[in-house]
């Protein structure tokens, strides 16, 4: 099943006196369903980049939320954030705000759609209707509610592992966090300090070692946002369409039943818990739950309209 990595080009509002492009990987069944195409857009958190969502490991077949998507007959556009893996990493931090961020993904999800449209990757996606799905984990949360507030970019979303009530981490890490956060520019998290709340237990040591291996820096914008209770509380409650809220045992909410109540705009908000699995739900050993149920969201979601 064909994988295309692409470079989009984006104008935002912002002017930041250089090209700028968002760096993505767009993957397509060989074979779709009948009726609507199910396109789930994909992004990333803080310190990650679009390896979270297919991430190949040697000798641990398994990992990837993309070949999965694949094998459900849905297509997955997974971006790099602005700032973030491939994209481009303004000089101007400065200006690089999370909704300047949003625009630039809705933007080159906008670039997408319309060479799907004409069928550049396929004739059998040319001219067919699509049911988006906006997925984002931890900040990647955070970003896809500000796009959808602003912008209305998808039918659905996902909000995977993140909280707008505050963050359930110890004073320590929360201090260390918020003064990493504090000035301007791109850090680099202290990835060896998060490992118990990013992974469980029984996540093996090669799979965390490859994960480290693929960090990404992020932009102190989105950082300082993201861990900032109620940081996008409006954005969050002006969201009309169906929400699914989505965390594991180890997480960063402190109240994970408390989170739907923000998302009082829309209509049909759902809640699920991941057991066995701690803040990065792509790794845990029951990941496999977690994106199906996931799926049987999207497929309930498309059945009631």
């Amino acid at each position: 099943m064909p994988k295309f990595t692409l470079s989009l080009h984006v104008e935002t509002a912002v002017d930041f006196g250089e090209a700028i492009q968002i760096a993505a990987t767009l993957a397509i069944p060989d074979r779709l369903p009948d009726g609507p195409i199910d396109l789930l857009v994909c992004l990333h958190g803080g310190t990650y980049s679009r390896w979270y969502w297919d991430a190949q490991i040697d000798g641990w077949p398994g990992y990837s939320f993309v070949d999965h998507c694949l094998a459900q007959g849905k297509a997955v556009l997974a971006l790099d954030a602005l700032g973030m893996g491939e994209s481009s990493q303004p000089g101007r931090e400065d200006v690089l705000t999370p909704h300047v961020g949003a625009q630039a993904h809705h933007l080159a999800l906008a670039a997408v759609l319309e060479r799907m449209e004409v069928g550049e990757w396929g004739a059998h996606i040319e001219g067919r209707t699509r049911r988006i799905t906006g997925i984002g984990h931890s900040m990647g949360g955070m970003l896809t509610i500000v796009q959808q507030a602003q912008w209305a970019s998808f039918d659905q979303v996902a909000v995977l592992g993140f909280t707008n009530i505050g963050l359930a981490m110890s004073d320590e890490v929360r201090s260390a966090i918020g003064a990493q956060v504090a000035g301007p520019g791109y850090g680099a998290a202290n990835r060896a300090a998060m490992h118990g709340y990013f992974h469980a237990a029984d996540v093996p040591e090669t799979v965390i070692a490859a994960d480290d291996a693929r960090a990404s820096l992020t932009p102190n914008s989105y950082g300082r946002l993201a861990i900032m209770p109620g940081g996008v509380a409006a954005e969050a409650a002006a969201i009309a369409a169906p929400v699914y809220l989505h965390f594991a045992d180890i997480d960063v909410s402190p109240d994970p039943h408390a989170e739907p109540v923000g998302y009082r705009g829309s209509r049909h908000v759902t809640l699920t818990t991941l057991a066995e699995a701690a803040h990065c739900h792509n790794f845990a050993s029951t990941r496999l739950k977690g994106w199906t149920m996931l799926h049987q969201w999207i497929d309930h979601i498309g059945a009631i309209g």
